[in-house]
């Protein structure tokens, strides 16, 4: 290579050098981005301040405005609820969801329901035929009849010794025969009944004889001897009727306290025989159910399972005449009007950690479409555990639209700190380029202007502005998307 030759190559590799550095130092005027792809970005050379400016506003036809369905919503200052969210998962609620099992072995002779099947609270569900329940109901019916019996006894005793103590008053009182007679016809006196009233009846008569012969004897007629025999008659007869008085009553007390001591043990044995039967039932039931189309001895051993309340049969663990022993599952009823949402709390999440039951927290759906619902807590765990560093929360959760399924996954926003006053806008609004958050402001007739601003704070549907919009102001709270195409299908043409 000639001297002249080097010097023209050196030339050149200053001349490159030189624009290498000065496009280094001096970026291009301008960059606008035409994608939302991750890397890349369009640059466009030469660009002045004024054609950035125009970059910022979309012009739309009335045509583009119609189609794209635009709504507007004002910036507003309002209490804003720092949550964090948790993850969860739908449960069944315990108090409202069972596993029917059989008390006892037996057969089950009538399947009244179906899997996915509504029942309502006491509607019969199955049948299982137990000769065990069967011979326990039997005792409990003999039991019942031998207390009637007793019972009856024992009245009839109480209802005697009144009567004869009465009877004994009315004797005493030298009542006339004829009215004691009308007075205790209908009046329960047993054997004493006629017992009493005849000694009673001697009684008066020898009364009036002896009256008789006194007014003879002072008259003359008959000799004073036969007054004192007389009197002694009296005497005797009034001390028969008295000793008989006592004896009937004495008898009438001790009939009383043995038909009273046979009641209460009747009664007794009544209670064992029914708790036998509730205890083979597994349940308060002391009743003896008859079954249309069955005799008596037969009904005696039918257990009819009810729900104990509104729900679907979840599952059905027997067949029509299949045994089962005692102990095996027969059904699964649920009520899904209310479900529990079970999360885990961290033990650095303090502020969660002071929930208490009745406090609310939001529950936000995995599934596309549902939204947040209201949650009330159920319980809060005091104590953390060592494996898992967190704490359980359960929450009952309304679910009478049945959307929600026992297994879902949803999360739980939890609050965390106290609310605070901000300004905010719905979340739609808020639009996101370059990492660069964004809202678009009407301005005039069918033009729109991109306003930069600083989000904070986002929460049920709405976020805090930090900077960029004032209260009062006006955004595009659905079709923001739509502006945000156009923008950078302006930035791409220019």
């Amino acid at each position: 290579m000639s001297f002249k030759q080097l010097g023209l190559f050196a030339c050149v590799a200053a001349v490159a050098g030189g624009g290498w550095y000065l496009w280094s130092i001096r970026p291009p005027a301008a960059v606008v981005v035409a994608t939302e792809s991750s890397g890349e970005s369009a640059t466009q050379s030469a660009a002045t301040a004024a054609e950035a400016q125009e970059l910022r506003q979309v012009q739309l036809t009335p045509e583009k405005v119609a189609a794209a369905g635009f709504a507007m919503a004002t910036a507003v200052t309002q209490p804003l609820q720092h949550e964090h969210l948790v993850p969860g998962r739908v449960q069944y609620d315990d108090r409202r969801h069972i596993v029917v099992h059989s008390a006892t072995p037996g057969i089950v002779v009538r399947l009244l329901v179906r899997p996915g099947q509504q029942v309502q609270h006491g509607e019969v569900l199955l049948e299982v035929n137990s000769p065990e329940v069967g011979d326990a109901r039997a005792d409990v019916l003999q039991r019942t009849s031998e207390l009637q019996v007793a019972a009856e006894s024992s009245k009839w005793a109480r209802e005697t010794c009144a009567g004869l103590a009465a009877l004994s008053q009315a004797i005493r009182e030298r009542a006339s025969i004829d009215g004691i007679r009308r007075q205790f016809r209908s009046v329960v006196l047993g054997k004493s009944r006629e017992v009493l009233l005849s000694t009673y009846s001697e009684l008066l008569l020898a009364e009036l004889q002896l009256q008789t012969a006194e007014e003879n004897a002072k008259a003359g007629v008959i000799p004073g001897r036969l007054v004192i025999e007389k009197r002694q008659a009296c005497d005797q007869l009034e001390e028969t009727l008295t000793s008989q008085m006592e004896e009937r009553a004495f008898e009438a007390r001790q009939l009383q306290l043995q038909t009273e001591s046979r009641q209460q043990d009747a009664e007794r044995r009544l209670r064992i025989a029914r708790q036998h039967v509730r205890t083979l039932l597994g349940t308060a039931d002391e009743q003896t159910p008859m079954n249309e189309g069955n005799d008596a001895e037969s009904a005696l051993s039918i257990i009819q399972l009810r729900a104990p309340f509104a729900g679907t049969v979840e599952q059905l663990s027997v067949s029509s005449t299949e045994r089962v022993e005692s102990g095996a599952p027969l059904l699964t009823l649920a009520d899904t009007s209310t479900l529990w949402v079970a999360a885990d709390l961290r033990q650095r999440e303090w502020r969660a950690l002071q929930l208490q039951p009745g406090d609310k927290v939001r529950v936000i759906p995995s599934v596309e479409g549902m939204e947040p619902r209201e949650a009330v807590i159920h319980f809060a765990g005091r104590e953390v555990d060592p494996a898992t560093n967190a704490v359980p929360l359960v929450s009952v959760i309304e679910n009478a639209d049945g959307r929600l399924r026992p297994g879902m996954f949803v999360r739980v926003a939890i609050p965390v700190a106290e609310p605070r006053t901000t300004l905010t806008v719905p979340e739609s609004s808020l639009m996101e380029h370059d990492r660069r958050p964004f809202v678009f402001v009407p301005k005039g007739a069918d033009s729109y202007e991109r306003v930069d601003v600083q989000p904070g704070l986002r929460t049920d549907g709405l976020v805090e502005i930090v900077q960029g919009l004032r209260e009062g102001d006006r955004v595009v709270a659905e079709g923001a998307f739509f502006l945000k195409s156009e923008l950078l299908l302006q930035g791409e043409t220019e």
